[in-house]
């Protein structure tokens, strides 16, 4: 495609382009903005093969510029930030007094397995080379811990 072709694409569709920014934006000085980096970004990368392409690459940019503008003009709120918990809450010591109290039930090659794959989210080769079992083995032992585990919980009728 031509630069005139891509200019001539961009004249037509304009108002268009300044209408959808200006929804998304919700300001005019915003939208014109939003346009011009949009004919900006088109301009500079790749030109698109013909109208359609132009047309559509336009309008993905557009929505694109929009969207990091919302993004920069969005002010940082103490709802953005992440909570950090000082101390547990009491259901998660429940929570792990049951869980000791289930592990306690598997064998210790499959507490083994199975706090390795859990906690420290090990694949199953890196297990059983570290615990000098097969692969095979490693898989039947976590299965047979898991159901292990079910079936111990549900005995426990929380």
């Amino acid at each position: 495609m031509e630069q005139e072709t891509l200019i001539t694409t961009f004249c037509k569709l304009q108002k268009k382009l300044h209408s959808v920014a200006g929804r998304l934006l919700r300001d005019e000085m915003e939208a014109e903005d939003a346009v011009q980096d949009t004919f900006y970004n088109v301009w500079k990368a790749e030109l698109p093969d013909n109208d359609d392409q132009a047309r559509f690459k336009m309008f993905a940019v557009l929505k694109n510029v929009c969207l990091n503008k919302l993004k920069r003009k969005r002010p940082i709120t103490g709802t953005d930030l992440p909570e950090i918990a000082v101390d547990p809450p009491p259901a998660a010591d429940d929570a792990c007094r049951v869980r000791e109290q289930l592990l306690k039930y598997l064998t210790p090659t499959q507490r083994e397995v199975f706090l390795l794959s859990t906690d420290q989210d090990m694949e199953y080769e890196e297990i059983a080379q570290r615990l000098g079992i097969s692969i095979e083995a490693t898989r039947m032992n976590m299965s047979r811990a898991r159901k292990t585990l079910r079936e111990q919980y549900k005995k426990l009728n929380l």
